[in-house]
């Protein structure tokens, strides 16, 4: 069986676009894929990553082209989404956001389903590293990989 993991929109917009880290996402991604490691995301991933994408094109010089032809890269990556309507995930996504007091319910998510298959999630979303940190030790802060 091959290993899997779960990665957010944080670690997704790394690859997408030249933000701080990025080299770091993306090796971890060139040593995913090599490992033939399963990456795996909720379906919600591709709605953030969109919102992402346009509101960096909102607030800077770059054209609605370069927008979508990054989007389109992101489907380039071999990613699997759930899709599968799932009242128990959503129920114990909605028990993280209140055991760690967070903000919203849509982060939860990516911890239910790491949770569920029983795999490391990848983030690079300080905000929700440091209310998890300690506490779950399958969450991995992408500032913390080495090439």
């Amino acid at each position: 069986m091959r290993e899997t993991i779960v990665v957010d929109t944080s670690i997704v917009i790394k690859w997408l676009l030249n933000e701080p880290d990025s080299a770091i996402a993306v090796a971890l991604l060139t040593e995913w894929s090599n490992a033939k490691v399963v990456i795996r995301a909720p379906a919600l991933l591709i709605y953030e990553v969109a919102n992402v994408l346009y509101q960096h094109m909102r607030k800077s010089d770059e054209i609605l082209d370069s927008a979508k032809q990054a989007l389109a890269n992101m489907f380039l990556v071999d990613m699997e989404f759930d899709f599968v309507p799932d009242a128990v995930l959503s129920t114990r996504a909605i028990e993280l956001a209140h055991q760690y007091t967070l903000p919203a319910e849509y982060d939860p998510h990516y911890l239910a389903l790491a949770e569920r298959e029983d795999c490391e999630y990848w983030t690079a979303d300080a905000r929700l590293w440091n209310a998890v940190r300690g506490n779950l030790p399958w969450v991995r802060w992408l500032g913390d990989y080495r090439p």
